[in-house]
């Protein structure tokens, strides 16, 4: 199992020392330049590689995503789009989240499609996260899974795959699969590349591509690297990599060869959550900012003030003072929180847009290494055998500060909330001398996550004939995977448990608050984690206090084996008139998990004598037809299915682990190819049905936390026995539900002339949520009368004259059925309309021969907020507008014939303003309180050199 140990690597990499002994390797290997004729009785082509170079202009000829074997586009019965590198080029795109919405049909997943909305998925990540068809989607490299960071200077090609698909995943996302293609060593005639990229927000990256044939027709070394250092328009926000890439080429002799390829990298980020601030003393400002002498038992009650109830030890950076704050009154909306900071005129000057409220402690690092190696054997002209082997390390440590002022007490606020300080005192009984101002406060949450994964794969093709009735291809695939995985949540406490005998309850958690100038967005953040605290005093208590970290939940540490057997045929039919595919594939893998308990020092921990074992298998098959009624029209359908691995910490009412999710979809369309292939679409419908999805929920608040009280309650005061109890107790924290999507998608793709090229998208989805909660509230429905009929619903558990069973009852079953309202309705997040438009034109004559200019335009529709009333609330749509310029020209560089391209990317051209609407205020629907910032016009011009 991956050990529970956390070390940080460091690999100092410099883009400057790259460049320049590419150079020299350059200049060194002239003489065994890789000028090699093609000789096609020497080189077959391979039925298990997609060569890059083959790609015209924005559109590709060929993938694997159809049947793992190299087809023709026009021959795969799947809905696959391909981003080709000169687009990828055009586009200036570096990562996954330049293309998302270039892509067909996808949008990045913030977090906005869970009940939740946190942010999470984009924090707690080392790559974007995305959504295709309005479902989950996955990505691969290489078409091995893929999990940690990538970036695009060793990237060929991406597919995208929509759907399931048994033939690439048996488990994976029902929305579909990402894959991208790296650069291999080509034992032919190639360029190198040198690029250097700036641009706004103190831009800087570097680039370098050098293929070298060290023995002619027999072996290649390919060189990439980048380097890159950049900044936000946001405070604090950055991205720093740096990562390297070797590939090798082995022809062995004319039947066999030999591929290799290592990556290792380091990035260094802070990325922020997608809104501003949440306002948590709008009203208490809107009052005049009123402040107190006393506890809030002491003075009126006030709508706008609220004291915490435990412990609460609170760090101030602004002077370095450590107080208990228990009882202290400070701004809170106790009817009508987690509403957005307004967006007027006079809110941006307390908080400027550009503030990140997290500040530059919300650090984030990842190192990983992986390595790849194929061997491949022609052993007739009819059978070929592939050998992989597939290595991914990766070690990723990131710190949140999106952990609030309490965590456990219904003090809803974490660090993107801003705070009025409504005491005169401190709580030494000395006066205040922050009285009347804004703070930020938050408890920081570190997040380590440790993978170590390798995949082992054999594959067989076959071609033969059943005598002049059809041809076919025939693929066996065997693989084995390997998957050790760590992931631990810890908080920043007090060391020792001082308050409390569990470490990370909120009495024991390192509270950090910062009292910020208004209207300067450097000095509105969170205190940093890294201003450690070791002997700090509490003047009230006397008390010597340390920080340190301890776990927040429950440890994730597991091992999972798989193996995977697939068989696939592809068969052309009726002189080739007819292409089916059909795949049938068989999962079976195995998951060892360590169990968690406390140890003696009341800390989470992992048990080595608790083993808990699941063993998971499916069977998945993919059916896919294309039928060419002439050279320029084809008819297809597929229909394909895919099972997921649920999520092993999450517990479901009644059932426990959650069942496998099973995605199950059909595609049918139309494929044209007109004008001699300078023109290829794609229009297609598609239904697509996700069942048995999890998700968190409040079900650990609302449901077991509820559920447990009660039980504990009703014993000790000698209403049941403690077997009726146990019977009942509760761990669930988590409940079903299902998804269907079904929509149109168009895709064309064009080569007009030579010098003239565009690729158009666009989509309909809906996707409909069903079963929200069907084992909640069957189980509701018998725990609320069996409660009632123990105790009564004017039950009162001691709190005060609210505190009733009754009450309890009714908060439920108005979280259930506000849940289980969205039965049947759009999903969130869902964006009904997407479409996409990116052009480019280069001009070969006249005055402005070299130059070339184009650009694009991102539409999506209104997201789906939520239901009120019945009525669905919708957000913003968002229209962005890009524009790309260049010059290519000829010069002399080193004695050789250089080719060099400047090229100016804008992002955003009309510099729109308007942000997104994820989640509105559950006491108004009319008042944001989740928004998307909408980044400025961004500017990067880029100097490539290819020689």
């Amino acid at each position: 199992m991956t050990t529970p140990n956390h070390t940080v690597q460091k690999r100092s990499r410099s883009v400057a020392c790259i460049l320049a002994g590419g150079l020299i390797a350059s200049q060194l290997t002239v003489a065994v330049n890789a000028q090699v004729e093609e000789d096609e009785d020497v080189f077959t082509l391979s039925p298990f590689e997609v060569v890059a170079a083959d790609d015209q202009g924005y559109r590709a000829q060929n993938t694997l995503a159809g049947s793992r074997l190299n087809t023709s586009l026009k021959d795969t019965g799947a809905a696959v789009s391909v981003l080709t590198k000169e687009f990828l080029d055009d586009l200036g795109a570096t990562s996954m989240k330049d293309i998302m919405l270039y892509s067909n049909n996808s949008v990045p997943e913030y977090g906005d499609s869970a009940p939740n909305f946190n942010g999470n998925p984009m924090i707690g990540n080392e790559e974007w996260q995305l959504r295709i068809r309005g479902l989950p989607a996955s990505y691969a490299r290489n078409y091995f899974d893929w999990e940690t960071s990538s970036d695009f200077y060793n990237v060929d090609r991406v597919d995208q795959s929509r759907g399931p698909n048994s033939i690439l995943f048996g488990f994976g996302s029902a929305g579909g699969i990402v894959n991208t293609t790296t650069k291999k060593a080509i034992l032919g005639e190639t360029q190198d590349e040198f690029s250097l990229s700036i641009g706004s927000w103190d831009r800087l990256r570097g680039t370098v591509d050098l293929n070298r044939v060290l023995v002619e027709d027999k072996f290649a070394l390919r060189l990439n690297a980048m380097k890159e250092d950049s900044e936000s328009w946001r405070e604090f926000e950055s991205y720093d990599a740096e990562r390297i890439h070797l590939a090798a080429t082995y022809q062995v002799n004319e039947k066999n060869k030999i591929r290799a390829e290592f990556e290792s990298g380091n990035v260094e980020d802070n990325v922020a959550r997608p809104w501003l601030a949440i306002d948590q003393a709008w009203a208490w400002r809107e009052a005049g900012r009123p402040t107190y002498d006393g506890a809030q038992w002491d003075w009126p009650v006030s709508d706008s003030i609220r004291q915490t109830w435990s412990e609460h030890l609170v760090y101030i950076e602004n002077d370095g003072t450590l107080m208990n704050w228990q009882g202290m009154p400070f701004t809170y909306l106790n009817n009508q929180s987690w509403g957005h900071l307004e967006m007027t005129e006079e809110n941006l000057q307390i908080v400027p847009i550009e503030s990140n409220l997290g500040g530059p402690g919300a650090q984030r690092d990842t190192d990983y290494v992986t390595y790849t190696a194929n061997f491949e054997s022609q052993i007739s002209d009819d059978l070929t055998l592939e050998l992989s082997f597939n290595h991914q390390d990766s070690d990723f440590r990131g710190y949140d500060p999106n952990a609030g002022n309490m965590t456990r007490y219904g003090y809803l606020g974490d660090a993107t909330n801003i705070w009025g300080d409504a005491s005169n005192w401190l709580p030494t009984w000395e006066a205040n001398p922050y009285a009347g101002q804004l703070y930020v406060e938050n408890n920081w949450t570190r997040r380590t996550q440790i993978t170590d994964i390798d995949n082992l794969r054999g594959t067989l093709a076959y071609n033969f004939e059943t005598g002049e009735f059809a041809t076919h291809r025939f693929a066996l695939m065997a693989q084995r995977s390997w998957r050790d995985y760590h992931s631990q949540e810890d908080a920043e406490v007090f060391v020792g448990n001082p308050f409390d005998s569990a470490a990370e309850f909120d009495s024991n958690r390192v509270f950090r608050r910062y009292y910020f100038e208004e209207g300067v967005s450097s000095d509105i953040r969170a205190s940093s984690w890294e201003t450690g605290l070791v002997g700090v005093t509490d003047p009230v208590t006397g008390q010597t206090l340390t920080s340190g970290w301890a776990p927040n939940q429950e440890i994730n540490n597991s091992d999972q084996e798989q193996d995977t057997l697939l068989a696939a045929l592809q068969s052309h039919w009726l002189d080739r008139k007819l292409v089916t595919t059909i795949g049938l594939r068989r999962d079976e893998l195995s998951y060892r998990s360590l169990e968690s308990m406390r140890d003696s020092n009341g800390m989470w921990a992992l048990d080595p004598n608790n083993v808990t074992t699941e063993d998971f298998a499916a069977n998945t098959r993919s059916l896919g037809a294309v039928y060419h009624i002439n050279e320029a029209v084809s008819l297809y359908a597929n229909q394909s299915n895919s099972r997921q691995l649920p999520s092993v910490n999450q517990r479901i009412i009644g059932i426990g682990l959650p069942p496998m999710p099973e995605g199950s979809g059909t595609d049918v369309g139309v494929k044209f190819d007109l004008f001699e292939g300078k023109l290829y679409a794609t229009l297609n419908y598609y239904e697509t049905d996700y069942d048995n999805t999890s998700e968190w929920g409040n079900i650990n608040a609302d449901i077991t936390s509820r559920n447990n009280r009660f039980l504990w309650e009703f014993f000790n005061d000698g209403l049941i026995s403690a077997a009726d109890r146990d019977a009942r107790i509760l761990d669930a924290n988590a409940y079903l539900e299902n998804r269907s999507s079904e929509g149109l998608e168009l895709e064309m793709i064009a080569n007009p002339t030579d010098n003239w090229r565009f690729v158009f998208n666009v989509s309909k989805t809906d996707v409909v949520k069903n079963g929200i909660m069907s084992e909640v509230a069957a189980w509701a429905d018998e725990a609320t009368a069996y409660w009632v009929d123990v105790a009564g619903a004017d039950y009162n558990f001691g709190g005060g004259d609210w505190d009733t069973l009754g009450n309890h009852i009714g908060w439920m079953m108005d979280y259930v059925n506000q849940e289980v309202s969205f039965n049947g309705l759009s999903a969130r997040g869902e964006r009904g309309y997407g479409s996409s438009l990116y052009t480019n034109y280069t001009f070969t004559d006249g005055a402005l021969k070299g130059m070339y200019l184009g650009g694009g335009a991102r539409y999506q529709d209104e997201n789906v907020i939520g239901t009120v009333n019945g009525e669905t609330i919708t957000g913003n749509s968002l229209f962005l507008m890009d524009f790309s310029a260049g010059y290519k020209f000829e010069t002399e560089f080193f004695g050789k014939t250089t080719d060099v391209s400047m090229q100016l990317n804008v992002s955003n051209l009309l510099d729109e303003d308007e942000h997104q609407v994820y989640t509105v205020a559950w006491w108004d629907s009319t008042r944001p309180e989740r928004i998307g910032l909408q980044e400025p016009r961004k500017v990067v011009f880029t100097t490539k050199f290819s020689f």
